[in-house]
């Protein structure tokens, strides 16, 4: 067995963010989004290849067996169909393959959902329950036994109907973005993509058990969400990106009046310039760890930390670890920042 990480998106849905930064680089919970579904893979002992695009190939550097797509705008993308098929034409792929939409944080490990695989295409299942921040009309459900209530009786299940994007919704377990794929259905997916390119998994999901082929789902348990769906993150989406290189990304936003909003992620062993300025300036620190140096004062800060800086105060953020340290900071304006 195989595993494939489809990271090629353009994150359109973050705005300036996405722009800058591929959805699957983006931190959450200690590392990157990529990070964690490589190590859950690789405590697995299984073998993995991450498909991403032309626009973002140099994030991607540091990364083995990687594919690039030749697209560098939303409108060439391949679609995350396409690009499983492309993948497994590119690498000869002759292997059950797993695949991985790397956006989504899960804090389970793949063990069972990897043990739970008897031949039949498997698709990772979570429970949406009541949270407002999901919306399963715009996502795959699923019918099985015990649909109707939580937990159902078994993690691994036969689905008795799976729907992508269709309201009402099926049921309120959704589709993860994670599947195992039998080898033998990599012929029915080269002529699925055949007529066009094809973007979401589940709609080849549904097209196979339309087919008559058996589908089972296994239940992710514990946290999992869409990066996107961070507050932080959609509080910046109509923000403007005033910096962009090799140190750090800067997304600013007005709040009304004389108020500001940034975020900033400041990439690995990276600092910010340090300043002082004739207003006072609230720092939240989000993701990662590091420093801040006032007045020439260092201490460490982590994720949830709060700094409050008085005017004309010298200061600057230091990125001690091995990920991007993410952090907002909102001030008045002041001449010299527009």
């Amino acid at each position: 067995m195989k595993a494939l990480v489809l990271a090629g998106g353009f994150a359109k849905r973050l705005g300036p963010i996405g722009e800058a930064l591929p959805k699957p680089l983006l931190v959450s919970e200690g590392d990157t989004i990529l990070g964690h579904v490589v190590k859950k893979l690789e405590k697995l002992g299984i073998e993995t290849i991450i498909s991403t695009n032309k626009k973002f190939e140099h994030f991607f550097k540091n990364y083995k067996n990687v594919i690039i797509e030749g697209s560098t705008k939303e409108e060439e993308k391949l679609g995350a169909v396409s690009a499983i098929n492309y993948a497994i034409k590119k690498k000869k792929i002759d292997d059950d393959l797993i695949v991985v939409c790397a956006d989504n944080y899960f804090s389970s490990d793949m063990k069972g959902f990897v043990t739970s695989f008897t031949g039949e295409p498997v698709v990772g299942v979570y429970y949406a329950g009541e949270n407002p921040d999901m919306k399963p009309e715009e996502m795959a459900t699923m019918k099985f036994s015990g649909s109707d209530k939580y937990p159902p009786r078994h993690d691994s299940f036969l689905l008795k109907s799976f729907k992508e994007k269709v309201k009402p919704p099926l049921s309120n377990y959704v589709g993860t973005g994670i599947y195992i794929l039998p080898k033998r259905v990599f012929s029915i997916l080269d002529e699925f993509c055949k007529t066009s390119k094809r973007d979401a998994p589940g709609f080849f999901i549904q097209h196979l058990y339309e087919r008559g082929e058996k589908i089972k789902g296994y239940l992710f348990k514990g946290e999992w969400y869409d990066i996107s769906h961070k507050s932080y993150l959609q509080a910046f989406r109509e923000g403007k990106l005033v910096k962009s290189d090799d140190r750090y990304i800067v997304v600013d936003r007005p709040l009304g009046g004389n108020l500001v909003s940034s975020i900033a992620i400041l990439h690995p062993g990276k600092s910010t310039t340090g300043h002082a300025h004739p207003v006072s300036e609230v720092y939240l620190f989000l993701e990662g760890e590091g420093e801040i140096e006032i007045g020439g004062k260092k201490r460490r800060v982590k994720g949830k930390d709060l700094i409050l800086i008085q005017p004309d105060e010298s200061h600057r953020v230091h990125n001690i670890s091995g990920v991007d340290l993410i952090f907002i900071c909102v001030f008045e304006k002041y001449e010299g920042r527009g």
